[in-house]
């Protein structure tokens, strides 16, 4: 009997002991928290810097699971460092050209051999002597074989128009010898103000116009899917067909919007490597949500090495029904971060904090051409021409500035957050 007492006094001294354990416990854990809350609300960029590295890990690790895909918690392998003497010699070279101003604007380069693709051609008329300089280091002999024009905004077509002296256009399309025009198919734009004059709209249609009676071949973009009347969905820049431009289906080709930047032209460059896999690099115009959402729908999109973000890195482009599915390791903006040009919102400011947000959840590969400042001009590069090229079949970046990623910049620390940065202002 006596032994029998003492086990149940043991078993009772152990359960007490436990119960004060957990108690403690307890005590700990909520002190812990309290802690943690207090920090948060008086420092949250001291609570950041100790948390951020903890979830960034559990998130790349959740997101990983099964799978090898190269941009897993919105860290994608940094680009190699490139060199401005390799570009010219590259295999394939692809140039986010930066304005000298404070505009937002597009014009990509694209360089294949002898070959070379331009894109867009912003922010203004005026911009034609930017990009006309900028090119004769690239485009020796006077010919532009494909030029893309994604839709009718200034920003996108302005530089191909230029400005007038004495009634002569000096855009880029009355500079160089076109070899094949492909455009947007509608646009909800005059082509002439109330008074009669040809509007930008009206005076690119003229520059068009004047290039097909000079040899030109002009296409809509639905032309090209549909590869009628001497337009292909496909071109190709080398002799052994191993670079392709590829016209995508949208929507919008041939349906109206109410949003211009929804007949943005899409296309797909896509390498072909020696392992018989692909490097691909997409670019999307100005195009929106539901641009983006029938673009997926009708195409069999890849995961891309690069794409130049939507419509600036606005906060209606760059959705995450486009994203999820490209998954981006590198992707640059052309714009003038913070510019108030469209918005006062600094939210909203290109790069805005909605398309950050959905792009770092893939990659902190972010590159932007310029930022607004306070000098005399009102902007200043922030990388400046941004420049990914491939040498032996490695992607390699080159800036005219600096090879700063955008969350590391000073702009992005003091405006933005995310990638486990927190904004000063």
């Amino acid at each position: 009997m006596a032994a029998r007492k003492k086990s149940r006094t043991s078993r009772s001294s152990k359960r007490k002991l436990y119960i004060r354990l957990a108690a403690v416990l307890i005590v700990i854990i909520l002190l812990f928290a309290i802690a943690n809350a207090i920090l948060y609300f008086v420092s949250p960029q001291t609570f950041n810097s100790i948390y951020a590295p903890i979830i960034s890990a559990v998130q790349g690790m959740s997101s990983s699971d099964g799978d090898d895909d190269h941009t897993h918690g919105g860290s994608a392998e940094t680009p190699l460092e490139g060199e401005a003497q390799d570009i010219i010699s590259s295999d394939l070279s692809i140039h986010f050209i930066k304005f000298e101003n404070d505009k937002a604007g597009d014009c990509t380069l694209i360089k294949c051999g002898d070959t070379e693709v331009l894109i867009d051609a912003g922010s203004t008329q005026s911009s034609a002597t930017t990009i006309k300089n900028y090119l004769e280091n690239y485009c020796t002999d006077g010919v532009l074989e494909y030029v893309i024009a994604t839709h009718a905004d200034q920003d996108h077509i302005a530089g191909l128009v230029g400005t007038s002296s004495g009634g002569v256009y000096n855009g880029i399309l009355y500079s160089y010898e076109i070899g094949t025009i492909i455009k947007f198919d509608l646009s909800n734009k005059d082509v002439e103000t109330a008074a009669g004059n040809r509007t930008l709209y009206g005076k690119f249609l003229d520059a068009v116009e004047s290039c097909e009676l000079s040899g030109t071949a002009v296409y809509n973009a639905s032309e090209c899917c549909a590869g009628s009347g001497g337009a292909a969905a496909t071109y190709y820049l080398d002799d052994e067909q191993t670079v392709s431009i590829n016209i995508l289906n949208s929507y919008y080709y041939t349906h109206k919007s109410s949003d211009e930047n929804n007949y943005s032209v899409c296309m797909l460059l896509k390498q072909e490597l020696s392992s018989g896999e692909f490097n691909n690099y997409l670019f999307t115009g100005d195009l929106e949500e539901e641009g983006e959402e029938y673009l997926v729908q009708l195409n069999q999109l890849p995961e891309v090495e690069l794409f130049k973000a939507g419509h600036h890195g606005s906060p209606t482009s760059s959705n995450d029904c486009l994203l999820s599915v490209i998954k981006p390791k590198y992707v640059t903006v052309c714009c003038c971060a913070g510019t108030d040009e469209y918005t006062s919102n600094k939210n909203n400011q290109f790069p805005s904090q909605a398309f950050i947000d959905r792009v770092s959840k893939y990659t902190d590969n972010v590159y932007v051409t310029n930022m607004v400042s306070d000098n005399a001009q009102g902007y200043e590069p922030m990388n400046g021409d941004i420049v990914f090229y491939v040498q032996e079949e490695q992607i390699k970046l080159w800036c005219s500035n600096n090879t700063t990623k955008l969350k590391d910049t000073d702009w992005f620390k003091a405006n933005r957050t995310g990638w486990g940065v927190t904004a000063t202002n």
